[in-house]
């Protein structure tokens, strides 16, 4: 009986050891994140495009290394090959193509240390896209902002990837501002309560949702007199005042809160005389008026014009039935 277990077993054993062989030469891809132990092919193309760089061949350095990525792209070096090319992209004035071969590392080796040196340049390149540093070509000819729909999906890209708060909370605060420059403001807003939900201990938070309430606030001097708007920006004012009592700007949120209020107060007077002047609807101009009137605190003066204008409301309302 022993010498057959024995036999058995080695030829189990047997089995064990072609598998692994077997395993180490498929050419399939590893999971994202891995690469294999060593490749000394891989290693002499490294070195040759390293050499390549301390003479000033860019070019020449920027075909090594790509030969190196497509063709050993699970070798240790592969993720530093990447961030090689990313940064010649960058020397040799495209961005686009910077942008995207780092990408390559965020998105294939996330166990790299690699991987937010990656993210770090990709929100660098972003930004100055964002500010306007960056340009396009039209026709090869003429230098161009970097287009919109680019820069945000740029930014987003570095939103979802990043591993670190602070990274993303950046990025999403450089998005929300380019968002306002181009006077998408209710898509900024969105951007900035996310940032201040999600990364509340970030210092781009207190600003955030700051930002909110000014967004809100604004859309009534854009000619929006919608209360709805009026009343978040008044909940955003206060929610700031709850999150941040201690910070530098709680007094000014605590006002513009308090605007927020009056304005209510005013645009429901205003409400009010639209139904008595205009629409002749004098059942709803009373009930706007004696709302207007139990707000008195808020909006003293809109409260004496709505007692004025509650008698007419009335005396009309009596004279018609």
């Amino acid at each position: 009986m022993l010498p057959t277990m024995r036999k058995k077993c080695m030829l189990m054993a047997t089995l064990a050891a072609g598998m692994l062989v077997m395993c180490d030469q498929v050419e399939g891809p590893l999971p994202a994140g891995h690469v294999r132990a060593t490749d000394e092919a891989a290693d002499r193309l490294m070195a040759k495009a390293q050499n390549f760089l301390r003479s000033g061949k860019r070019s020449a350095a920027r075909r090594t290394l790509t030969q190196l990525v497509s063709n050993h792209e699970l070798a240790p070096c592969a993720p530093q090959a990447r961030l090689m090319l990313g940064e010649i992209e960058e020397k040799l004035g495209d961005p686009r193509e910077a942008f995207r071969q780092y990408g390559k590392v965020v998105e294939g080796y996330q166990s790299s240390n690699l991987y937010a040196q990656a993210l770090n340049r990709q929100l660098a390149i972003a930004t100055a896209a964002a500010n306007g540093e960056l340009k396009g070509k039209v026709l090869w000819l003429w230098d161009v902002p970097m287009e919109e729909g680019k820069v945000i999906e740029w930014l987003q890209s570095v939103i979802k990837n990043a591993p670190y708060a602070d990274m993303s909370a950046t990025a999403a605060s450089v998005l929300g501002n380019y968002l306002v420059k181009r006077q998408k403001y209710d898509e900024a807003a969105e951007v900035f309560k996310k940032l201040v939900e999600d990364y509340p201990d970030s210092p781009y938070a207190p600003g955030a949702q700051l930002m909110v309430a000014k967004l809100w606030a604004s859309s009534h001097t854009r000619g929006d007199h919608n209360l709805v708007n009026l009343d978040r920006a008044r909940e955003a004012y206060e929610e700031f005042s709850l999150l941040f009592p201690h910070h530098e700007q709680a007094d000014v949120a605590r006002s513009g809160a308090q605007e927020m209020q009056r304005l209510m107060v005013q645009q429901e007077l205003e409400v009010g005389r639209y139904y008595l002047e205009r629409a002749r609807e004098y059942g709803p101009a009373i009930f706007c008026f004696e709302s207007v009137i139990r707000q008195q605190a808020d909006n003293p003066e809109a409260a004496r014009e709505a007692e004025r204008l509650l008698a007419r409301a009335r005396a009309a309302s009596s004279s018609k039935s």
